[in-house]
């Protein structure tokens, strides 16, 4: 073993977290809404060390539990209960293998998944998120801002609170920066979402939260990480919670597009040019689109192919294996402002397909599909 990997093996070592408590305030009225907790080891190891190491030796579940447990104690004895809101931070590879229950008289608990877990493993997260939602936690989409891959994934995620990170947004050209925030500003009002602002550290930057549509905000300006006050602060108007979202599960796409469209009759060729329009639609989206597809077993190469292009293009593409949807062929494009769904099947030598624009539609017919995609491993 080397000494590199010697030395984060130290880390681990008689594990012993705390907790620091950053207050989220309300920027209509400057109350304090809740707080985010954020891992704090005893021996001072800087926590991106402590995770870094414990998801090298596969410890990541353990140590994501530690630091919540942590959190949630040192809540309990701050007095910390409803209606203040805690956000957790946690890692989406872990809660797949683990998904908390909600403790007695708790404050309305909202977990934290980070924007690079949700463009690395998609899947992953949705799957995550389901279970957490079913436990009843609340749900925050975390450090938005520094990857538009992200708003490509953002409708099928039905998130309670979007977090705004205006450092990584600082980074950015004022174009990308227009596209993220009317983009969450676009999930966040379909979704009755509340969109937060984090990285308040100056009157500038409060402004421009406020700008952007933002009704919390966090930041060293607004209170830095620390223990709870004793005694805690009023509470401001409580954290509403958006529900649930869509079930990815149900008819498939082709019996729920061609419930209410009539289908049209012709050859494959015919059918592969209505999908290819589609697709060519959410390649002009560029890294904000996504296109989810379900090949018949006998597509042939044209849609293949397609898919291959489109990697190249556009922010997320997923494939069932063929046949997944029993027979049936189905593709669906999404992305902030766009959203369209081409289904198929075979019909004697022919096919029926059919397209919905149907925002709401397609949003299920996207959740059908990404529950259905096989695991995949984060990129390197």
């Amino acid at each position: 073993m080397s000494s590199a990997s010697g030395s984060r093996a130290d880390v681990l070592d008689g594990l012993d977290v705390r907790a620091a408590f950053q207050p989220i305030i309300d920027l209509r009225d400057g109350s304090v809404i809740g707080y985010e907790a954020l891992a704090r080891p005893s021996d001072g190891t800087p926590p991106e060390e402590l995770f870094a190491a414990a998801r090298e030796q596969g410890r990541l579940a353990e140590v994501d539990r530690a630091c919540r447990q942590a959190a949630l104690r040192e809540a309990a004895d701050g007095g910390l209960r409803a209606p203040f809101a805690l956000f957790l931070n946690a890692d989406a590879g872990a809660l797949e293998h683990e998904v908390p229950e909600l403790p007695p008289g708790h404050a309305t608990l909202v977990m934290e998944i980070t924007e690079s877990a949700l463009t690395e493993r998609p899947d992953a997260v949705l799957r995550s998120l389901t279970a957490l939602r079913t436990h009843g936690w609340g749900v925050s989409l975390d450090d938005i801002g520094a990857d538009s891959r992200s708003l490509a994934l953002m409708p099928l995620l039905y998130p309670d609170v979007i977090k705004l990170d205006l450092r990584l947004l600082s980074e950015r050209a004022p174009a990308d920066v227009a596209r993220v925030v009317t983009a969450v500003g676009f999930e966040a009002e379909r979704r009755h979402a509340t969109v937060l602002a984090e990285g308040i550290d100056s009157d500038a930057q409060l402004a421009m939260a406020r700008a952007a549509g933002a009704t919390l905000g966090q930041g060293f300006l607004l209170g830095e990480p620390g223990p709870l006050p004793d005694p805690l602060p009023e509470p401001g108007r409580p954290l509403r919670l958006a529900g649930t979202g869509g079930a990815p599960d149900g008819p498939l796409p082709y019996q729920r597009v061609t419930n209410w469209r009539r289908p049209t009759r012709g050859v494959q060729q015919l059918a592969e040019r209505a999908a290819a329009l589609l697709s060519g639609q959410a390649a002009a989206l560029g890294e904000t689109g996504m296109v989810l597809a379900a090949p018949p077993s006998d597509d042939g190469t044209a849609a293949r192919a397609r898919y291959g292009e489109l990697r190249e293009r556009i922010g997320f593409v997923g494939v069932l294996d063929d046949g997944a949807l029993g027979g049936t062929w189905t593709e669906v494009a999404l992305g902030p402002g766009y959203g369209a769904c081409f289904v198929a099947t075979p019909d004697g030598g022919d096919w029926l397909f059919a397209t919905s624009y149907d925002r709401e539609l397609v949003v299920e017919c996207a959740l059908l599909l990404m529950a259905r995609l096989p695991p995949a491993p984060p990129r390197r």
